[in-house]
This record gives structure tokens, sequence and C-alpha cells, in this order.
């Protein structure tokens, strides 16, 4: 249980840390200071934001439905399932729908 407080900790320090870097660039791509360096931050940075995100949430969850001491292996596949998919959904997004920029 102290694993997975820690792991939550230190996404949400990631969320938050991604998270202000990504809406800094996003900002400066729409007033346009930096144009190629903040669209660049902008699209590199969307999809550990989004992770970090998700990893938070899910640890958030798991640790609010358990509540024993006891080893969950099937929710630690599902949430490591739930992970993965949400990776491979994001880069296929990424890679294969075009912008719009």
């Amino acid at each position: 249980m102290n694993t997975d407080r820690n792991i939550q900790k230190v996404a949400l320090v990631f969320f938050f840390a991604i998270g202000i870097i990504h809406i800094i660039a996003h900002l400066m791509l729409i007033n346009g200071y930096a144009v190629n360096i903040s669209y660049a931050i902008k699209n590199i940075l969307e999809i550990p934001f989004i992770l970090s995100a998700a990893i938070y949430g899910f640890m958030n969850i798991k640790i609010s439905f358990i509540t024993s001491d006891k080893d969950h292996k099937i929710a630690n596949i599902i949430i490591v399932l739930l992970v993965i998919i949400l990776l491979v959904a994001l880069i296929y997004l990424n890679l294969f729908i075009p912008d719009r920029m």
C-alpha cells in the first residue's frame, strides 16, 4: 500500500510539472511566441502529461478500493493493461491522425 501511495505522489508531481510546461507552451503557441519551439514542446509533452494523469487517477482508484494489506494481483494487472491501452491509443492518435497546424 505504501508503494501505491508513493507512485501516486510521484505521478502527481509529474502531472503538475509537465502540465505547467505544456500549458505555457500552448499559450506561447497561441500568442505567436517562439512558434517552432513551443509547438515541439507541446507535441512532445502531450503523451507524458496524459499518462501521468492516468497513472495518478488509476492509483487513486486502486487505493480507494483496496483497504486490506492483501496482495491484489488482478487489480494491478487491470491497471497496467488500462495504462498500456491508453498509451497505445495515444501513440496511434499522435502518429496517424494529422494536425491541422
